[in-house]
């Protein structure tokens, strides 16, 4: 039972339960994640250390970027399943739409270029 209110308490904070529906199919770049919520870095990543000690996520660094996904474990294999509810729940949510489409476009950027910085700065040349 305190898993299951651990959990519940975990999804209960609008940005945690946000960047868990744009992990549920992806595995993320950090600086994809805070563009698509339109949240500054700190804030984002404060949160996904507090999804990454509860075990829900996982990270893998690549060069100067990490990038995260909802680790497979059994404590998340239940988490999954209400995700998947939650997201066709939501599916008609103007937030939870706004993310989806902001992470399609800033993929769509990113499959046409090498960089996040590159990314952040709208497609102007920046130093990282």
């Amino acid at each position: 039972m305190v898993e299951v209110l651990n959990l519940f308490g975990i999804l209960s904070d609008k940005t945690r339960l946000r960047i868990l529906l744009l992990l549920l199919n992806n595995e993320l770049c950090v600086c994809q994640i805070y563009a698509a919520l339109d949240m500054s870095q700190p804030r984002v990543s404060r949160q996904l250390a507090i999804l990454k000690q509860s075990r829900i996520i996982k990270a893998r660094r690549e060069g100067k970027w990490i990038h995260y996904k909802i680790d497979e474990n059994e404590y998340t294999k239940h988490l999954l399943s209400i995700l998947f509810l939650l997201s066709d729940w939501l599916d008609g949510d103007e937030v939870f739409n706004n993310d989806k489409s902001m992470l399609q476009k800033i993929s769509s950027m990113k499959n046409e270029i090498s960089s996040c910085g590159y990314l952040l700065a709208g497609g102007e040349k920046c130093e990282e």
